[in-house]
């Protein structure tokens, strides 16, 4: 049983920390995204030409309930005429008091704390921020409802590039220890094994 994850485009935030903050996509974010949804499209029609059955990639759009995603699931949804759900674990990592800066800036504001947490973010978190068990937990939870209400439908997930490096990281077997070496670029699509996470 496999899903499809969407990571959200650029913001209007630039390069800030910005896990649970509620920011828009800018017109390149909202591009990144609808490429890839494009691509994912293209090879359903590429399969109906080579007289394969065809359909449309998903049964129902997921998303966090951040505006840098569910903005566009909605639209999305609507367009391919499949229900959208919101799922509010879903959202990004909170990064407390990094919220809206770069991370020149935490380094400044917060000595040690950016590189403690890029070494170690199991044992080490952003000040005032959500602990990675934390976060991995309610993951896991959205994750594993997800399966349960929607068994045998195909499933577009959108959400945010900690969620994905989470859930890579953990189907590759190594859960939450490795979660920042899994790099997802803005848009980037990708197709998950849920029996693996």
């Amino acid at each position: 049983m496999n899903a499809d994850f969407l990571r959200h485009g650029e913001t209007t935030a630039g390069s800030c920390y910005i896990g649970s903050s509620d920011v828009l996509l800018t017109e390149l974010g909202y591009q990144q995204m609808q490429a890839s949804i494009n691509d994912a499209l293209q090879l359903a029609i590429n399969d109906a030409l080579t007289g394969q059955p065809t359909a449309l990639p998903w049964d129902v759009v997921i998303s966090s309930p951040l505006q840098r995603c569910a903005i566009f699931a909605a639209s999305l949804a609507e367009k391919l005429g499949v229900t959208h759900y919101l799922e509010a674990d879903l959202r990004e990592f909170h990064f407390g008091d990094w919220e809206h800066k770069t991370a020149l800036q935490v380094m400044d504001q917060y000595p040690g704390q950016l590189e403690n947490f890029w070494s170690d973010p199991q044992t080490y978190s952003p000040s005032g921020g959500e602990l990675l068990a934390h976060f991995t937990m309610r993951v896991d939870s959205a994750i594993n409802g997800l399966k349960t209400q929607f068994t045998g439908k195909k499933m577009l997930v959108i959400c945010h590039g900690g969620v994905m490096r989470y859930l890579l990281s953990k189907a590759s077997g190594n859960g939450a220890d490795k979660i920042l070496t899994y790099p997802v670029k803005h848009g980037e699509l990708v197709s998950l094994n849920l029996e693996l996470l």
